[in-house]
């Protein structure tokens, strides 16, 4: 049997599960995530719609395991598709393993699959809207060659640790900014990786891409309604279309991309935050 594999990471909830769902009418799943519990919840919910699902429990910063992971994904099938959604937030993740973990995963995921993508694969990072903050943010702006200088350095042992030293040395920021500035700057450093690697994918016939998503309800986003009310009304004064995304639209969106009709759509990040990154930038007509 030529089976086709579809590779999510962060597959047990949220938008990668959002993201399973969508793929599986076309393709069989191996999802993979850090909590096992997690993965075979997922794997159930979705065989009761007849999917074909196997899993995987991974920390994508661990290269080793992610290397693993790959052979096991290419023992399976033909690797058709790989979505990397797993990451961390600065809710709750220091600011050096938001470094570690929403960097090295991505770099890590991308050399251990890129060999292995079949013809007309596709790789998709997920990003941030917190990615575009560099470039609207006028305080930020003037520090991107910068960014991008330190960001040529992501095949080095100790990257995590210079992009710790940037945000400390370079950019300044004190502890108590020092998680969420270093979410934006793990999330910037995905474009950057996108548009890096559009030229080594394509010479095998693949694309790679990023998404980044806005303000998703998600059961992580649910919990900062339910414990931070106010934070999330700010939020959505900043939505232009007054509401939160839902999570089969960036499944929906992530199955768009995989498939034949986006096979021109390469080597960019596709925004989808319901309109709240750039009107800040440019005067509304009203």
């Amino acid at each position: 049997m030529n089976r086709k594999i579809a590779v999510i990471t962060g597959g047990s909830s949220g938008l990668g599960l959002a993201s399973a769902q969508c793929l599986a009418p076309e393709t069989s799943l191996l999802l993979c995530a850090r909590n096992p519990a997690g993965l075979e919840k997922a794997k159930a919910e979705l065989e009761t719609f007849g999917a074909e699902v196997f899993i995987c429990p991974l920390d994508a910063s661990d290269p080793a395991a992610v290397r693993a992971c790959a052979q096991y994904a290419q023992d399976l099938g033909e690797i058709v598709h790989v979505v990397h959604t797993a990451g961390v937030s600065p809710a709750n993740t220091p600011a050096q393993d938001i470094l570690r973990i929403n960097t090295l995963g991505p770099v890590n995921v991308v050399e251990a699959f890129h060999p292995l993508l079949a013809d007309g694969g596709v790789m998709i990072l997920f990003g941030s809207t917190a990615g575009y903050s560099f470039e609207t943010n006028p305080q930020m702006a003037p520090l991107i060659p910068a960014a991008k200088e330190c960001f040529g350095h992501w095949n080095e042992a100790d990257f995590d640790k210079q992009l710790m030293g940037f945000l400390t040395g370079v950019m300044g920021v004190s502890e108590p900014y020092l998680s969420g500035s270093a979410y934006c700057l793990s999330k910037f450093f995905v474009k950057y990786f996108v548009y890096a690697n559009v030229w080594r994918f394509a010479e095998r016939n693949c694309r790679i891409l990023s998404v980044s998503p806005g303000s998703y309800l998600t059961r992580m986003h649910q919990a900062l309604i339910d414990n931070q009310p106010e934070t999330a009304a700010g939020v959505m004064k900043g939505i232009p279309l007054q509401r939160w995304g839902h999570a089969y639209e960036m499944g929906k969106l992530v199955a768009f991309l995989c498939s034949k009709g986006a096979g021109y759509i390469n080597g960019v990040d596709i925004l989808a935050d319901g309109g709240c990154t750039f009107p800040s930038t440019v005067p509304q007509i009203s």
